[in-house]
């Protein structure tokens, strides 16, 4: 019994100099010092002391660290299972390799966290990663969450109108002039290009949710039929996607809404077979595809439309991870965010 006193006295011994040490050190460095760790021990970070959770969780250090991610974009890559009413959403993440390299090489990716709900309806995914935010739902509830610190907020749900007879849809993004990320909401008829309401809804660093309406800006279209739309190198771009080949149509001039049409890129046939998907672009401004479904072999594509070239990224890990391989007994869809970044903030 002494024995173990004694053992007890001397760890409280221990925990109680290591944090006078804490103490002792100036707290500038100990945010250079927290800087070089990853997001995730971060995270469990705030628990070490008041002290390192004031400043993790201050936003200077979290604008600090989120300079930092973006100059290291990450890969999310999103898996959607529902079976029986037991319905996933699986989120693996992993680096970019360098325009540079081989033709053919590999990443490994990592396992950043799991939500899920046993009950009736898939989960949508209605928007690519913005600064490590995703827009979510699950039948009429939207939901943002951060896969780095494994948190989800439901936003407030909006009772006027029924959906039954009207579709919603939902975007999210990011205003930089006030620092406030906002999800932009469009109800519409269908069948009809009316749109019958839009309203953004702003959340700021203090949590507080801002309600308001607001008006559309009609960009006209160069006549062609956009697949889908994009950031290509900071510009408006829309994918224009015929049989096996694609380009891309830029918008180069908002207020005269004038639009330049990149070269045609012609896909191979065994790539054509593979059903690939347009998942976005890079910094570099390549554009990067991957399958819609998951098999066992998952690679993500990237094409660089002025050189004529194209790099095959093989993402491991994913088959490898314990809980991944648990619930894989039916067929995953994916996708794809090609821009994500790591962002530490917590509600």
């Amino acid at each position: 019994m002494k024995t173990k006193e004694i053992e007890d006295n001397n760890n409280e011994g221990v925990i109680t100099t290591f944090r006078h040490s804490l103490d002792s050190i100036p707290l500038d460095l100990i945010s250079d010092i927290l800087l070089k760790f990853p997001a995730k021990s971060l995270v469990e970070f705030t628990c070490v002391s008041n002290t390192w959770y004031s400043i993790i969780r201050s936003q200077m250090f979290i604008k600090t660290f989120m300079s930092m991610s973006i100059s290291r974009p990450r890969i999310l890559l999103t898996f959607k299972r529902n079976h029986n009413n037991d319905n996933e959403l699986l989120f693996f993440s992993s680096p970019h390799t360098s325009q540079v390299s081989n033709d053919s090489s590999s990443v490994v990716s990592r396992h950043e966290m799991t939500i899920s709900r046993t009950s009736p309806g898939d989960y949508i995914i209605h928007s690519p990663s913005v600064r490590g935010f995703l827009c979510c739902s699950h039948q009429h509830q939207y939901m943002v969450c951060n896969p780095t610190t494994r948190q989800v907020i439901n936003l407030p749900e909006d009772h006027g109108f029924d959906h039954g007879t009207m579709k919603c849809y939902m975007h999210l993004g990011y205003d930089p002039s006030s620092d406030k990320y906002k999800v932009l909401r469009m109800v519409t008829q269908p069948g009809s290009n009316l749109v019958l309401s839009i309203v953004c809804i702003n959340w700021n660093v203090n949590n507080v949710l801002i309600i308001r309406g607001g008006a559309l800006k009609v960009i006209k279209t160069p006549g062609e039929n956009f697949t889908c739309l994009a950031n290509y190198k900071g510009k408006l771009a829309g994918l224009s996607l015929l049989g096996n080949s694609f380009n891309l149509l830029v918008l180069e001039d908002v207020k005269e809404q004038a639009w330049s049409k990149t070269d045609t890129f012609v896909l191979s046939h065994t790539l054509w077979d593979l059903q690939l998907k347009f998942s976005g672009t890079t910094d570099a401004g390549e554009l990067v595809f991957a399958p819609s479904s998951f098999s066992d072999d998952f690679d993500v594509f990237y094409f660089d439309i002025k050189e004529k070239t194209m790099r095959r990224i093989k993402v491991e890990g994913v088959t490898n991870d314990e809980e991944f391989r648990c619930r894989r007994k039916h067929l995953c869809y994916v996708s794809i965010s090609c821009d994500h970044v790591e962002n530490i903030y917590m509600y």
